[in-house]
């Protein structure tokens, strides 16, 4: 036999299965019943058509709200008071709580921690029914955003005149932007009026052209937090469609963090804030500054080491034209000349020494011997003044044969030096009278078929019709895709 559970028991185990089974759930109906305690809990029911459900609403989940707890939206102006204050019998609500049993009557009850008005419910319902529609139209695609301009010049911006956050916005552009020139155009932010006012302005900014004679670089829609009610302009279907059809970019920074707009959805960029949509617009100035400095580095190293290469190119050039130009050819010559001159008169000395050596000797000797040697003594004298002047004469032919030498070498060059320039001349005009585009300044077109192997067209053999043709002028090409095909029917058509 099975174990016999007390009363107490068997309570016990149902609300551990209620809790494991609903450790959280969320329930929307009508209040009835609505009793409120002197210990401040507030007991009552909620109905539907059918059924009924037992609801205990203890005093320490009676606080005011900072938030939404069904969206997650912080509300901007501060806490919201409690639904405990104005709770009452026939109010269509949404309450969030544990399912718990209690023991004393054996019945199950709901432990109210959050209860909200059903019409904020039904506002989260069309919100969600209204993304679901524009997404499936592609509304939110990521390939529809456009780029947001990385410089930034005019700023088109869409917000309440008055508030803390288009003054902390524009703080903001203050400290960071630079040469950035910002319009306001005011607008309701919230309200029945608010879409249509916000769509007035969203065409206005589009069409503003700037001082400088440009058009806004984007348009940025700031508001600050609130509840959903607050913040449900943003959520309209022709305000979503009308900044999708924008043709400027578009910026939204609305709410708090956790809020989160049709608006934002479909924008080209959204920011959690409207701090963080300025501080998104605009970089820090430290950080621009920064960044030049590393530019600059970059551009400065880039060019030391350009120049350090051109440098090395050009002493590489200038050895090797070194070693061909023709005046270090002549200046080679002419030293080898002039060491072959100085080694000739030297010999020439080396060899008139000698003779005047051996000629002391000789008259040496004739001293010593007898007087009949006094003819041969002047007949040598007689021969050496011969030596002497054939020396002379021979130094100076030299000479004139060096300085003829020198002088042939020079004309010679210069006519080597004419030739080629004359055949250099040549070679050019034949160039320039070979060069493609002479064909193309007179109106001839040069045309290739377009494709991987980009061949020249030279007959109709080689085309088909819808080829694309590529076709070559003087200034320019052109793409043109054949329709007609005409051959020639004769040699004579062809001329």
């Amino acid at each position: 036999m099975d174990t016999i559970l007390t009363v107490h028991e068997l309570n016990f185990k149902l609300s551990q299965l209620l809790e494991a089974r609903f450790p959280y759930v969320w329930i929307k109906g009508e209040v009835t019943n609505c009793t409120l305690a002197s210990s401040g809990h507030i007991y009552f029911s909620l109905k539907d058509e059918q059924e009924l459900l037992n609801c205990v609403w203890f005093k320490r989940y009676h606080q005011d709200l900072a938030f939404d707890p069904l969206t997650g939206e912080c509300f901007e102006n501060g806490k919201k008071p409690s639904l405990a204050q104005s709770l009452r019998d026939g109010q269509e609500i949404i309450c969030a709580g544990k399912l718990a049993v209690y023991g004393a009557r054996g019945q199950y009850q709901l432990i109210v921690e959050h209860a909200l008005e059903n019409g904020i419910g039904q506002l989260h319902e069309a919100f969600e029914k209204l993304k679901q529609k524009l997404s499936s139209e592609g509304l939110f695609d990521t390939k529809h955003k456009k780029p947001i301009p990385r410089k930034l010049q005019n700023i088109a911006l869409i917000t309440a005149p008055t508030g803390a956050v288009i003054h902390d916005f524009l703080r903001i552009a203050q400290t960071r932007g630079i040469k950035s020139t910002i319009h306001i155009f005011p607008s309701l932010v919230q309200g029945d009026e608010a879409p249509n006012k916000l769509i007035s302005a969203l065409q206005k900014a589009e069409n503003h052209i700037f001082p400088n004679g440009k058009k806004a670089d984007c348009i940025v829609f700031i508001r600050g937090g609130g509840s959903i009610q607050d913040l449900w302009a943003f959520n309209s279907e022709e305000l979503a469609r009308a900044i999708f059809a924008c043709s400027i970019p578009v910026v939204t920074g609305i709410g708090h963090e956790p809020d989160f707009s049709i608006a934002d959805y479909v924008s080209d960029l959204s920011c959690a804030t409207p701090s963080h949509a300025a501080q998104f617009l605009w970089k820090d100035k430290n950080s621009l500054i920064q960044e030049t400095d590393d530019l600059e580095y970059a551009m400065r190293s880039s060019f030391l080491a350009l120049l350090k290469h051109h440098e090395k190119e050009l002493s590489f050039l200038k050895r090797q034209l070194e070693l061909i130009f023709p005046k270090n050819k002549l200046n080679e010559k002419s030293y080898h000349l002039m060491t072959v001159s100085q080694r000739l008169q030297k010999a020439l000395q080396i060899l008139f020494q000698n003779k005047q050596t051996k000629l002391y000797i000789a008259k040496q000797k004739i001293k010593r011997h007898e007087p009949g040697f006094t003819v041969l003594f002047h007949s040598i004298l007689q021969l050496n003044k011969e030596i002497n002047r054939y020396a002379r004469t021979t130094i100076k032919e030299k000479e004139e044969k060096l300085h003829k030498l020198q002088k042939q070498l020079r004309q010679n060059f210069t006519a080597y030096l004419q030739d080629k320039e004359f055949l250099l001349q040549s070679k050019a005009l034949v160039l320039e009278g070979n060069n493609p585009r002479k064909p193309l300044e007179k109106g001839y077109v040069y045309a290739e078929l377009a494709g991987k192997e980009q061949k020249p067209v030279t007959s109709v053999q080689d085309l088909q019709i819808n080829d694309t043709l590529q076709l070559y002028l003087s200034d320019g090409t052109i793409s043109s895709k054949i329709e007609t095909i005409a051959p020639n029917k004769s040699p004579k058509d062809t001329l």
